[in-house]
């Protein structure tokens, strides 16, 4: 297969990726899709970091040049892929729960070495992703380093941020009892999304307003050695990654809140009739 996909985190260091690739033209456009393990280590696969403003590469761009994945990488059924597809976005979501990358013991053998130097250098695609998600956790500690922990203000929105992050937490201990109980993966999943996307924003205001000129100041002796200017660049990703926040509401509205979906005329129309802005082959 031949193509290309943009923003795709880890594939210059990953061994699989998801791929969801239209097999039957001839049904409606939520079937006919099919869930492959793509082998990225192939002369097909092509992965381009892509440069972010906050110095970091961890996303990319990958190309599909007469790529090859065997019939034993299918997941699920064959035309079933959009099934599977919102199960991995509905975990992906709630990835809050749990800690990305997480970095496995060191054993003695020379497996257990090689396993975690492995999964350690794939950890470091993940390690700006605390100042993704605005450092809510250092508020109070900058705020006094600051000399801004008696304004009024500033201590206003510090309480509201510390309300949010609590109500965000007690939803994530919701998702975490359903998990325990057998249930599948919901709508929480967006809640904790959307949340995340808003304690971040709103820390990011805060660590602006608190630190001043200074924010925009990398290196050694900039604030917090740098930290509060990854906080301003990398907060705006995260209202992006996994699915936008007005995806989020979307979801939110028609799942939670019952609201009615948004009209659409190619439900019941096989793939191949679905008007798009490109020429079909």
């Amino acid at each position: 297969m031949s193509g290309q996909k943009v923003w795709t985190t880890g594939a210059h260091l990953a061994a699989f990726g998801m791929l969801l690739a239209r097999t039957n033209w001839d049904v409606p456009k939520h079937r006919g899709i099919t869930y492959f393990a793509l082998p990225m280590r192939q002369s097909g696969v092509e992965a381009r970091p892509l440069r972010q403003m906050n110095g970091r590469a961890s996303f990319n761009e990958v190309f599909l040049t007469e790529a090859r994945v065997p019939h034993a990488n299918v997941i699920g059924e064959a035309g079933g892929g959009w099934a599977v597809a919102l199960a991995t976005l509905a975990h992906e979501r709630g990835l809050a729960t749990a800690r990305l990358a997480a970095v496995p013991p060191r054993g003695q053998g020379r497996t257990a070495r090689e396993a975690s130097a492995e999964a350690a250098e794939y950890a470091k695609t993940y390690e700006w992703y605390p100042q993704r998600a605005g450092r809510p956790d250092v508020v109070p500690s900058q705020a006094r380093a600051t000399g801004k922990d008696g304004d009024p203000v500033v201590r206003q929105d510090a309480a509201r941020l510390a309300a949010l992050e609590r109500v965000a937490r007690w939803n994530v201990e919701r998702a975490r009892a359903g998990r325990a109980a057998g249930r599948p993966p919901g709508p929480e999943g967006s809640l904790a999304k959307l949340c995340g996307s808003e304690i971040a924003r709103a820390a990011s205001r805060l660590h602006a307003a608190m630190t001043g000129a200074g924010a925009m100041l990398s290196g050694p002796a900039s604030p917090l050695e740098g930290i509060v200017a990854e906080i301003i660049v990398s907060v705006p990703a995260g209202s992006i990654a996994g699915g936008t926040d007005e995806v989020q509401h979307n979801i939110i509205g028609e799942r939670v809140l019952g609201l009615p979906k948004e009209p659409q005329v190619d439900v019941d129309v096989p793939f191949r009739e679905v008007r798009t802005n490109v020429p079909r082959r």
